[in-house]
């Protein structure tokens, strides 16, 4: 009976031994391979999300730029407000509307772009106007109306209702109409 409790003694300690070995080896193991991989997954993570975040503004700047491409066609590259005002006359001309004056505003400066104005003084029909404000508006380069200011001539104390130049329901209108013109 001895040699089996001898044989069962030995098992224990080498049970013992092994299970001390095992602990020990996690207890190195856990602070010096497990941790310095989970900190790594950690920063690895973070990263993948970071340059995720990068492509998807990338894809966002390049959609952007296919547009401003678009946009950057419509503005013109003349230096001058002539341009402006040859423009605004040649649509008021192909609406058949007389103008009575037409005078160059103020240039604003905006960095690399200047905005330039026209006011233009008229006296129209509703249907002329409209057809000259959807013109200005449609124009393939960028054309803004700033205000508008109309008046019904009928409504005014010196209009003559036998005047064979004006109708009664004809319109005094002051537009102002202003674009930008990129600097060079």
């Amino acid at each position: 009976m001895k040699i089996k409790k001898n044989g069962n003694e030995r098992w224990n300690k080498i049970v013992i031994v092994n299970a001390i070995i095992v602990v020990l080896v996690l207890a190195i193991g856990i602070p010096f391979v497990y941790m310095p991989f989970a900190e790594r997954n950690k920063t690895m993570r973070a990263d993948i999300l970071k340059e995720r975040d990068k492509n998807v503004l990338i894809g966002k700047i390049k959609g952007l730029g296919k547009h401003i491409k678009i946009y950057d066609k419509r503005i013109p590259d003349a230096q001058s407000v002539s341009w402006l005002l040859s423009m605004v006359s040649n649509m008021a001309s192909k609406e058949d509307i007389k103008i009575s004056s037409i005078t160059p505003g103020e240039p604003e400066d905006y960095g690399l772009y200047t905005k330039l104005s026209v006011i233009v003084d008229m006296t129209v029909t509703y249907n002329q106007f409209g057809k000259f404000i959807a013109a200005i508006e449609s124009s393939e380069k960028f054309l803004k109306i700033e205000s508008v200011n109309m008046k019904r001539l009928d409504l005014e104390d010196k209009f003559e209702k036998n005047s064979i130049q004006f109708k009664a329901f004809d319109i005094k209108a002051n537009i102002v109409i202003s674009t930008i013109m990129r600097k060079e």
